[in-house]
């Protein structure tokens, strides 16, 4: 009894620090551009490269993050991720130059995925695959309400403060992630081994499931990368004010909230009974997203805005595999860190590829005679590329039996939960 009960206070606390971890993020990156407008003056190029940095810290940073988590603790790895977020948005501040405050944007995308892989690390290892299939919506809820906190945080800070003092506070919003610290240990935990790793990451990459599930979560990413990139910059642009990356927030919550339970639990649950498979999930979230970037069309008419949200929304509540639960059945307790920075290697790269990819296609054409065609291009092409890969990880899989634990996951295990 104590052993479990132990485990439910580790599983709510873990929950809250991730939401918590969001609430930094959602601070942060929606406002990334008129942040660095204000205390540095940066061009449009400058400021891409900045948030791409961003993104791709989260990426090749996370094999990293997980070999450090692995090789010493939770808590220290969490303590070094508090430690970074908070001093380098301390540094932006200060107004540096342009390579001080790239490296200090470098390093804040550090900070998020080690203190994400720290925190995920502690939920998984204290959970059962049924127990985080049971609360995938509860934690998606809690997820996204830190982001819509720290977004309406920082829409208030920068309207009636100004942009150093948001700088600060998102510094100071790294330390309540202490609160993971409290999280009770397992009573059975191996001793850490001090290696690199090597040999874990080997197993997984000879696992041709393991990498089909994270090629078909690759693709998905690609075009969800527009979400918290160039979807704000849009709407600023268009709108000529920050409000509408609140409503944005907004909408995305109560999309979130009631897409979780109904969607992903009990309306998937009786599509999944009628024989809709378990791999058609991912790119009915491609279809999803690219239908919610091309309704951004049509944003002028105010009502439009939410409902390509909405639509946008849904993409990622369906989205499947469980990004925890692919970690679970795929890698022991000693190597889990290391198969969840694999992971996020993959969804942080194809975040930032798609990205890097809309920005720079924005950035081409939204002076141009042809801005109105923007959406069409680029959804044009993410759709072309999931399919290919998609494709790919279909024949990557074939043939190959997958172990008793990565055997297709229950409708109600759907990932409605993925970054927002």
């Amino acid at each position: 009894m104590r052993a479990r009960t132990d485990s439910t206070l580790a599983i709510w606390l873990v929950c809250l620090g991730i939401g918590l971890l969001f609430l930094a993020r959602g601070a942060f990156q929606p406002y990334i551009f008129p942040l660095f407008e204000h205390l540095g003056g940066f061009s449009y190029l400058q400021i891409a490269g900045m948030l791409n940095g961003y993104v791709l810290a989260q990426s090749l940073g996370a094999p990293l993050a997980g070999w450090y988590t692995d090789r010493t603790s939770v808590r220290v790895a969490l303590g070094t991720s508090i430690g970074l977020g908070a001093g380098s948005f301390l540094v932006i501040s200060t107004s540096p130059g342009f390579w001080v405050a790239a490296s200090a944007v470098f390093l804040a995308g550090m900070a998020f995925v080690l203190g994400k892989i720290s925190l995920n690390t502690i939920l998984v290892l204290h959970s059962s695959p049924e127990m985080l299939r049971r609360s995938v919506a509860k934690r998606a809820t809690l997820l996204n309400l830190g982001s819509f906190f720290g977004n309406s945080i920082a829409y208030g800070v920068t309207a009636r403060i100004g942009y150093q003092a948001h700088a600060v506070l998102l510094g100071l919003l790294y330390l309540p992630l202490a609160i993971g610290f409290a999280a009770p240990p397992l009573p059975e935990a191996a001793p850490r081994k001090k290696t690199w790793c090597v040999a874990n990451m080997k197993v997984l990459l000879h696992n041709r499931v393991f990498l089909s599930d994270a090629l078909r979560r690759f693709a998905v990413v690609l075009p969800y990368g527009c979400w918290g990139t160039v979807i704000p910059k849009y709407v600023i642009d268009q709108y000529q004010s920050n409000r509408p990356v609140w409503i944005i927030s907004l909408t995305s919550l109560f999309t979130t909230i009631v897409g979780a339970h109904f969607l992903a639990v009990y309306m998937s649950a009786i599509l999944y009974r009628r024989g809709f498979k378990w791999e058609w999930w991912s790119m009915t979230s491609v279809l999803l997203y690219c239908a919610g970037l091309l309704l951004l069309m049509f944003i002028p008419h105010a009502i439009m805005l939410p409902v390509a949200i909405v639509v946008f929304i849904c993409g990622e509540v369906l989205m499947t595999p469980c990004f925890d639960e692919t970690a679970k059945k795929h890698s022991k307790e000693e190597s889990l860190a290391t198969c969840l920075g694999l992971l996020h290697l993959g969804d942080g790269f194809g975040r930032m590829l798609g990205a890097a990819f809309a920005l720079a296609v924005y950035g081409w054409m939204r002076n141009s005679a042809h801005a109105g065609l923007f959406w069409p291009v680029v959804v044009g092409v993410f759709l072309f590329t999931c399919i290919v890969l998609h494709i790919g990880a279909h024949a990557l899989a074939r043939g190959e039996r997958a172990p008793a634990a990565a055997q297709p996951i229950a409708a109600d295990s759907l990932d409605c939960g993925l970054d927002p």
